[in-house]
This record gives structure tokens, C-alpha cells and sequence, in this order.
């Protein structure tokens, strides 16, 4: 070989091996990250859903002209309304909590929670946490408009 002559281009042992211990260093991290993820995303999935059935029933009060309602059973951690499921009663995910907010002036104790809807689109309105952990998020329905904001109250502006 000549001195001018370069080597062909190519990865060391040494190289490869560096990369192959980075990703499976990287790979046995990432269980963990998804475990400390998967609540938050438990959480925000149940908010979802629970928001989609509360605009349903709002749509189905004003086409249909009717009252409509969904009733919250708080201590148990479930809902229903007659205008999805036939009726059934739905249950939060395990581990998420359900609560009002302290100024909403529904009924406590064994008498069901609701939200009601008018067929003019307004509602009686209030406020619900849901909570898993320490993460909370709330979900507000206006009195007069019925707009539905989901929002956390623990971010930060």
C-alpha cells in the first residue's frame, strides 16, 4: 500500500459496539417513561370521552327539543345519561377520581349529580374534576351557552 492511499470507509468494532450499548441503554429506559406516562394519558382519554357524551346529549336537547340529561353518581365514580348506551351506566377508568367543585350548587350525598340541558342551549352548568394521582383536570359547562372547556388547573402560563 502506498502512503497516499486512504483505508476503505467503515465502522470500527469498537464503534458499533458504542452504539449498540447507547440504544439498548435507551431501550431499557423507555418502559418506565411509558408506565410514568400511561395515567396522564388514562386521564386525559376519560376526559375526552366524558366531553363527547356531554355534547351529544347537549346536541340531542336541542334537535330533539327535549330536556336531556347526564347523571353523575360521584362516590362510585360513574355516569349515565338515557340518550347514549341505552341508558348503561358508565365507570371511570381504575384509579381516576371524580368530584365537584365546591361552589357548584348540586345536590350531595346519595342523590344523583347532573348536568341538564335545555332545548334553547343552555344548561344548569358546573364544574368536575377528574383526578388520577396528583394530575387533575377539570371540565366546565357554561350555564347559559353550554360551552364545555376542558382545562388543568395545575399548568402553568
Amino acid at each position: 500500500m502506498r502512503k497516499n492511499e486512504t483505508m476503505p470507509a467503515g465502522f470500527t468494532l469498537i464503534e458499533l459496539l458504542l452504539v449498540l450499548s447507547i440504544t439498548a441503554l435507551l431501550l431499557s429506559l423507555a418502559p418506565a417513561l411509558i408506565h410514568k406516562a400511561f395515567p396522564v394519558l388514562k386521564l386525559k382519554a376519560a376526559a375526552r370521552d366524558l366531553v363527547q357524551e356531554i355534547r351529544y346529549i347537549q346536541n340531542a336537547a336541542i334537535i330533539n327539543g327535549n330536556v336531556a340529561d347526564i347523571q353523575f353518581d360521584i362516590e362510585n365514580g360513574k355516569y349515565r345519561s338515557d340518550l347514549v348506551n341505552d341508558g348503561k351506566v358508565r365507570a371511570l377508568p381504575a384509579g381516576l377520581s371524580l368530584s365537584l367543585d365546591q361552589t357548584t350548587p348540586f345536590p350531595t350525598g346519595n342523590m344523583p349529580t347532573r348536568f341538564v340541558f335545555y332545548p334553547d342551549g343552555s344548561s344548569s352548568g358546573g364544574t368536575i374534576f377528574l383526578g388520577i394521582d396528583r394530575k387533575r383536570l377539570e371540565i366546565q359547562v357554561d350555564w347559559l351557552t353550554s360551552k364545555i372547556q376542558v382545562n388543568d388547573p395545575q399548568a402553568t402560563l
